[in-house]
């Protein structure tokens, strides 16, 4: 299996090429708005590798390639069908008024599961109504 990059750098993933150009593939045939392959340091330099990376893999597929930073010092990385799931997603990981239910909610939707399934999992979730801080 091709690897995204060397192990030599400790900062860099080690996400299989297949696993990423599958969940590229996902996307482009509207399997799901979004896809993320996983989550790296946001470092300027990493960040920038990545996004090239990514956007060499997608070559000849409909997507947009995308590193989205978080308030965490990661970013996510992953695929999208359209500029403006990459935006939603951007705002959601960076707007700490979205109460925590709506925001795995959208998360869930932009990840390509129904709302029957995402009505599902809230109805069969914990009762708990308070949060951990």
């Amino acid at each position: 299996m091709k690897k995204l990059a060397k192990k030599a750098d400790p900062g860099w993933p080690d996400w299989p090429q297949d696993y990423v150009s599958e969940a590229a593939y996902l996307v482009a045939r509207g399997v799901r708005p979004m896809a993320i392959v996983g989550s790296i340091r946001s470092d300027k330099e990493l960040m920038l590798r990545a996004a090239s990376s990514l956007e060499i893999i997608s070559l000849g597929e409909q997507v947009v390639a995308f590193v989205t930073p978080r308030d965490d010092g990661f970013a996510d990385c992953g695929f999208a069908a359209a500029r403006w799931v990459v935006d939603l997603y951007a705002w959601l990981v960076k707007c700490s008024d979205v109460p925590e239910e709506h925001a795995h909610r959208i998360r869930g939707l932009l990840l390509g599961y129904s709302a029957g399934a995402i009505r599902d999992h809230d109805e069969r979730g914990s009762g708990r109504r308070f949060t951990d801080s």
